[in-house]
């Protein structure tokens, strides 16, 4: 007879898979580079700052990033705790979580149409 030990998966290792599944929704963005604060650059690129913290089986979230403006902001939120939530149960095995998004800056999107002044 076998018995089955348990598995633990550090709060770091839940908090960059979240970050990478916040990523791969379109208008995320992440603050890069700066002290403090000052010279931070938005990036596109760059995956978002995410806090976990574990009770249990319940995983409380803090994601702080960026959204390109003029993005649905309730919509968008929405499609980020869908992600987290689905990546959380797929990859480390938790259904509940607490997801707190932390909107920090707008970026501007390029605009499709040129104004002119008359």
């Amino acid at each position: 007879m076998s018995t089955r030990g348990t598995t633990h998966v550090p709060d770091a290792v839940i908090a960059k898979v979240i970050s990478q599944a916040t990523s791969e929704v379109a208008e995320v963005g992440s603050s890069s580079g700066g002290v403090l604060g000052v010279g931070q650059r938005r990036d596109f690129s760059k995956r978002p700052r995410v806090d976990v913290e574990l009770f249990g089986a319940t995983a409380l979230v803090t994601i702080d990033l960026g959204l390109l403006y003029p993005s649905p902001l309730e919509t968008t939120a929405e499609r980020i705790r869908e992600v987290v939530t689905s990546r959380l149960a797929r990859d480390v095995g938790i259904h509940q979580a607490q997801i707190d998004i932390h909107v920090s800056w707008l970026y501007p999107a390029e605009p499709t149409v040129k104004r002119r002044l008359k």
